[in-house]
C-alpha cells in the first residue's frame, strides 16, 4: 500500500493574520492622534492593553505603547495630559496584510523588533497581533499537527480496519 507524502503545511496549515484578527470579538480599540496621553493611558488601562494604533480619518497615522508614554512623556517630566499621543507616537508602523501567514508575521516582528503588528489593507487597519497572540497559534497549530501524525502513525500500524 503506498501512502502519499504529504508536507506538514498540507497536514496542519498555518493560520493568516486575517484569520487570527476575525477570532477577536472586541473591535479594534484605536485612539485618535489629537487625544491626550492621558486619555490614551486611560483607555488603555480600561481595555487591558499596552498598545494602540492611532487612526486619522479612518486611516492609519501612527502607533503608541505604554513605553512611549514612559519614555517620551515620563522620563522628560511633561505633563500627560498636557501633550498629545501626535506628539509622541511613532509614525514608521510596519503592517501586514490579511494574508499573511504566521511564520511571515513573525519574521517582520524579529526584523523589526516589534512586539505588535497591526494587520491592514491599504492603512486601514483590521486589527492587531501581538506577540501573545502569535506564540498561542503556533502552539495551537503544533497540537493539530502532532494530532494528525498520531493518527497517521495508527492508520500505518493498522491499515485496514476490520483487522481488529
Amino acid at each position: 500500500m503506498e501512502i502519499p507524502l504529504r508536507s506538514l503545511e498540507q497536514l496542519a496549515p498555518f493560520a493568516t493574520a486575517g484569520e487570527l484578527v476575525a477570532k477577536r470579538r472586541e473591535p479594534l480599540i484605536f485612539v485618535a492622534p489629537q487625544a491626550s496621553v492621558l486619555d490614551a493611558l486611560q483607555l488603555m488601562a480600561d481595555k487591558h492593553i499596552g498598545f494602540l494604533v492611532v487612526l486619522e480619518n479612518g486611516k492609519l497615522a501612527g502607533v503608541v505603547s505604554e513605553r512611549d508614554f514612559a519614555r517620551r512623556v515620563l522620563l522628560a517630566r511633561l505633563a500627560p495630559a498636557e501633550v498629545t499621543v501626535r506628539e509622541i507616537m511613532a509614525t514608521r508602523v510596519h503592517t501586514v496584510p490579511p494574508a499573511s501567514r504566521i511564520p511571515e508575521c513573525i519574521a517582520v516582528m524579529h526584523q523589526h523588533g516589534v512586539r505588535h503588528l497591526p494587520v491592514a489593507v491599504d492603512n486601514r487597519v483590521a486589527g492587531v497581533l501581538s506577540v501573545r497572540d502569535l506564540m498561542g497559534s503556533l502552539i495551537e497549530r503544533h497540537e493539530r499537527l502532532l494530532r494528525r501524525l498520531q493518527e497517521e502513525r495508527l492508520t500505518l500500524l493498522f491499515p485496514d480496519p476490520s483487522s481488529y
